[in-house]
């Protein structure tokens, strides 16, 4: 018998070996950004492999005010410990400037804490100091991703460092190269531009997804097929102009791709079933309403551990009778027989 959050031999290799891993892998994977152990244990409900802290979500949850870059190293490495001591997914932060007021000594700083809390790695963008407009100058973001690779490399560690490059790809390509090929000199694992998505039109996003890693390619050695990330992949199904999963492998380049939904299915879902119980004065909404999507739960308790036994095993090793376990109290109220936690299972 072990503890449910026991590691097994292949999850105890650190996180940032098996992100490396993945991202050696020949295909695109989607990486939900979210903000707290709820929403990454649905995300490893749903299977995925890989998930990011968004710091603007976290922001919004633990403030309660936009993102508004308020938070402190404090705030993500205690979101950063939590969430990678109940699942084994490799954990990715979004540090936006690295941690506050754009300092590379913050940057260093606070990447070195996020590893040690657990962290596969960091998303550092190279923005300018005290969130002013535009971006740093080439020599100052290599200095801020230097700080950040050495922080992320202390204490015998090798975090993973995404290096996000903020410029417009379209208007300013012959820039972008220059320092995409400058941050991967300075120690980037993997670049983002970020307002790739945002191109209006879906061939010429795709010509410059080529354009850019042919450009890579051309200068050889480490620079060949550099991994990419491709921010908030949306709206194909609505949007004939927005590439697809399918577009993104046939490039080679682009592994890890963010996609936000977490915090905003939960906030939709949290006001439209308070709005019934508000109009109907019972929580009858939330025990039929969600039927239709084959889910079915008494509590969101009962996914935690409860219905599979796993916490309840590991409580009633440690107490001379059954009911005197917490968890074995939970179970026998919480469970249902007619739970479905996994409608494609059949």
């Amino acid at each position: 018998m072990s503890l449910p959050y026991i590691l097994t031999k292949e999850e105890k290799r650190p996180a940032e070996d098996r992100l490396r891993e993945l991202v050696r892998g020949d295909r695109a994977l989607i990486v939900p950004e979210l903000h707290d152990c709820m929403s990454a244990k649905a995300a490893e409900m749903n299977g995925f492999e890989v998930i990011m802290v968004s710091s603007g979500d976290l922001a919004c949850a633990v403030t309660g005010i936009p993102d508004l870059q308020l938070l402190s190293i404090d705030d993500f490495v205690r979101v950063t410990e939590q969430i990678t001591r109940m699942t084994p997914m490799p954990l990715i932060i979004d540090a936006d400037d690295g941690f506050g007021l754009g300092r590379a000594l913050n940057t260093q700083y606070g990447c070195m804490r996020i590893v040690q809390a657990g962290a596969a790695g960091v998303l550092v963008t190279d923005t300018s100091e005290l969130a002013r407009k535009g971006q740093l100058s080439i020599p100052d973001a290599c200095l801020r991703f230097q700080a950040a690779r050495a922080g992320l490399d202390a204490n015998g560690r090798h975090g993973f460092l995404i290096a996000r490059c903020d410029s417009d790809l379209v208007g300013e390509f012959d820039e972008t190269v220059e320092r995409c090929a400058a941050y991967i000199d300075a120690g980037a694992d993997m670049l983002c531009i970020l307002w790739m998505h945002k191109i209006p039109d879906r061939n010429l996003k795709l010509e410059m997804c080529r354009k850019l890693r042919d450009a890579l390619n051309a200068k050889g050695g480490k620079y060949k097929d550099f991994p990419m990330w491709y921010p908030d992949l949306c709206g194909k199904a609505h949007d004939p102009e927005e590439v697809s999963m399918k577009d993104l492998n046939e490039l080679g380049v682009y592994k890890l791709v963010g996609i936000h939904f977490s915090a905003h299915a939960a906030m939709l879902a949290m006001l439209d079933v308070g709005r019934h119980v508000m109009m109907e004065q019972t929580n009858d909404y939330v025990d039929y309403h969600f039927d239709e999507t084959g889910y079915k739960t008494f509590t969101t308790m009962s996914m935690f551990g409860l219905t599979d036994g796993s916490w309840v095993e590991a409580e009633n090793a440690f107490v001379r009778e059954a009911q005197d376990s917490v968890a074995q109290r939970n179970a026998d109220y919480f469970v249902r027989k007619d739970d479905v936690h996994d409608p494609d299972r059949k």
